[in-house]
């Protein structure tokens, strides 16, 4: 077995040619605080986690189902990585169905994120140089599509979201400002409040020339004995007339029959709040809608190319002793069990 193994990979088993690229994927700008690197920053703390994780979700992406249709199907598997006689075990059979499809094109892709630096690995394999290479070329513009349109999605999702908010803030002041023209118009006051403190203006002036009459009037009377003289009863004449005139004033300013001045003041001063909240909430929606458009351009991520892929010369060789060294390893597994197995049945 030993011999027949390392006959098939050292002799029979058709050549593998390997294609290697790295990137990483960064933000546009490192954020205040961390540290430096050989790159200038672009291996920082932050960021290279943000690429292993990225590199993580690639990693689940790039040998998903939907790849392998507009990358692999493309370069025609069926012909590129046919089987032939003389070695039955590479490349694919010529009738596979989609899943077979599918877990073959697995193993032709690697995509292995370093957990120190952050950096993402992606290896391809195939029994010819092009082919090989153009998997990798491929895939290398799945990763950039698969980060700009995401990023795209996002930031236009969350964009949509705020300008909405904005849609809503802008309806709910144009609602107030209606609410609050409509109110002023209809009771033909540009101000209630200026008028309610006019009118009580009013009758305080009132009262205090009321005061001014019966201190008059008091004095006429201690200097005319009979309250029926001319003097004393226009002065009377007068006090009556004023007190029923602030008394009117008074009824027209708070009564509903009247004015009703003060009812009308607190719905303005309701109207003219509601008015400065949605004026408020604007602002505050616009400042978001700002803060989220700064935020985005600030998160959008680039795929940056380290090792660009190369056609490769010559195939790969360490496949060829993993598989010999796999095979001895289980051959031995096999001969411990054995042993083993034996062993207690001896015993017995």
């Amino acid at each position: 077995m030993v011999i027949g193994s390392g006959f098939y990979f050292f002799s029979i088993g058709r050549n593998r040619y390997q294609v290697e690229s790295s990137f990483i994927v960064r933000l546009p700008q490192v954020q205040s605080g961390t540290g430096t690197s050989l790159l200038g920053g672009t291996l920082a703390g932050p960021t290279m986690l943000g690429s292993l994780e990225d590199g993580r979700f690639l990693e689940v992406y790039l040998t998903s189902p939907e790849v392998m249709k507009r990358v692999f199907l493309e370069l025609k598997p069926a012909e590129t990585w046919a089987r032939i006689e003389s070695d039955p075990f590479a490349g694919i059979e010529a009738d596979a169905n989609f899943d077979q499809q599918l877990a073959f094109f697995r193993r032709q892709v690697f995509v292995s994120p370093q957990d120190l630096s952050g950096v993402i690995n992606l290896t391809t394999v195939g029994l010819k140089p092009e082919p090989a290479f153009r998997l990798n070329q491929l895939l290398l513009q799945e990763a950039e599509q698969f980060l700009n349109r995401t990023n795209q999605d996002i930031s236009l999702n969350q964009q949509r979201f705020f300008e909405q908010e904005v849609g809503k803030a802008r309806d709910r002041l144009n609602t107030a400002s209606a609410l609050f023209n409509s109110f002023k118009n209809q009771f033909g006051e540009v101000n209630l409040s200026e008028a309610a403190s006019a009118s009580g203006s009013f009758i305080s002036q009132l009262e205090s020339r009321l005061v001014d009459l019966k201190v008059q009037e008091a004095s006429l009377k201690r200097q005319f004995k009979d309250p029926t003289t001319p003097e004393v009863s226009f002065t009377t004449d007068q006090i009556r007339e004023l007190e029923r005139q602030i008394r009117e004033e008074r009824e027209l300013l708070v009564t509903p029959e009247g004015r009703d001045l003060n009812r009308l003041v607190a719905e303005g001063s309701k109207l003219e709040t509601d008015v400065l909240l949605a004026t408020e909430a604007l602002k505050s929606a616009i400042n978001a809608a700002d803060a989220n458009r700064q935020q985005v351009q600030q998160q959008l991520k680039f795929l940056v190319r380290l090792s660009e892929p190369v056609t490769p010369v010559d195939p790969a060789s360490d496949w060829r002793w993993k598989g010999f060294l796999a095979a001895l390893g289980g051959l031995v597994v096999v001969w411990g069990l054995g042993s083993f197995s034996l062993g207690i049945m001896n015993r017995r």
